[in-house]
């Protein structure tokens, strides 16, 4: 039995700044930088844009709709059929950012650690602890999160002063032309988005007037930890970033030891499998609301089933090697990046306009 119980605004604010690490402090900043030079940050900075606009809606959304099913609201103006392509796309969409997460981490580890070990291991390792954390709900997932934050928060703030110091290099400025910063959004925008799992759990989230800041403050301390792990990552490294393709961990090389402590570096390892663990089990319970919404008549152990055996398979097929997990990140992966930028966002404006038109006739 899945069981979910209502959240309020920090369980929230945390699950989203959680989400906001999610493909984008490994791979993403030596990618920007091989893309746009210094001025790939204008990218990041731009899709944090239109991912603030995707908040917002949600805020518009949720005062209008308080007590509704995001799968009700989009019924109730587009019909049952148009609901359920809607789901289908959206849990396609997070099936995709999953094996995309999943890829990267695997990657990252076996590169750095586990070198002889294969996905087999891998997967024992993470599915049980995220299917679990899926399946306990939505308040266990922001309980428990809400548990590690001030231990994440202190490893990225540590991370960041720790890479300041480790900065000896300078950039040259307008080395990039707007096309080639348009055409970075573009090949990355599909690492942004997340934030349309709010949608999906609309209905179990309890914000009270006045704590919308704690979620925008979330989300705002979020992007900025992220655009500061970006600069220090160019600054340490610029030039020669395509050599470390791992950026949150490259930043502690500075100080790999110290003293009788051991690798400093371990630090940044235990933050990634935290964050790991939280985003691959977030994304694994909005794929288990888009399937209850499809087959609200099943039994909600076939959503977990059905999960585990599409995801297995595609982790066994799936590219697994970092050259090509990123040819599957930038050419192939935004276009569902449609779902979350277009055609939820254009439901949600349709059924607000809807409701508006209704307020003013009543």
């Amino acid at each position: 039995m899945i069981r979910d119980k209502a959240i309020g605004a920090w369980q929230t604010g945390i699950i989203l700044f959680f989400l906001i690490f999610a493909n984008k402090i490994l791979i993403l900043p030596s990618l920007l930088f091989n893309n746009a030079k210094f001025e790939g940050l204008i990218a990041p900075i731009f899709l944090f844009l239109i991912e603030l606009g995707l908040l917002f809606l949600f805020y518009k959304l949720k005062i209008k709709f308080p007590k509704e099913r995001f799968f009700d609201v989009i019924k109730n103006n587009f019909g049952k059929v148009v609901t359920i392509i809607v789901f289908f796309l959206i849990g396609i969409y997070f099936l995709g950012k999953m094996v995309l997460l999943y890829n990267v981490t695997y990657i990252f580890f076996r590169n750095l650690i586990y070198k002889e070990s294969n996905n087999t291991l891998f997967l024992i390792c993470l599915l049980p602890v995220v299917n679990h954390l899926a399946i306990c709900g939505v308040r266990t997932i922001g309980r428990t999160a809400q548990l590690f934050l001030p231990g994440v928060v202190a490893i990225l703030i540590f991370a960041v002063v720790v890479g300041v110091f480790g900065i000896n290099s300078s950039v040259i400025m307008e080395q990039s032309t707007f096309s080639n910063i348009a055409l970075s959004a573009l090949r990355h925008v599909s690492v942004f988005g997340d934030t349309i799992i709010l949608f999906l759990f609309m209905d179990k989230i309890n914000i009270k007037k006045g704590e919308w800041k704690v979620v925008f403050s979330f989300f705002g301390a979020g992007a900025a930890s992220v655009m500061a792990i970006i600069v220090v990552f160019f600054l340490s490294y610029t030039y020669t970033s395509f050599l470390h393709p791992f950026a949150f961990f490259e930043i502690l090389s500075y100080v790999k030891e110290y003293g009788g402590l051991g690798r400093l570096d371990i630090i940044s390892m235990i933050l990634i499998i935290f964050l790991t663990y939280f985003q691959l089990a977030i994304y694994l319970k909005a794929f288990f609301v888009c399937f209850d919404g499809i087959f609200p008549k099943l039994d909600r152990i076939y959503s977990v089933l059905t999960f585990n055996f599409i995801f297995i398979i595609l982790i066994y097929v799936a590219v697994i090697n970092l050259s090509r997990i990123i040819i599957y990140a930038e050419y192939y992966l935004p276009y569902l990046s449609i779902i979350a930028f277009i055609i939820v966002p254009a439901c949600c404006f349709i059924a607000l306009i809807a409701k508006w038109r209704k307020e003013k006739r009543e």
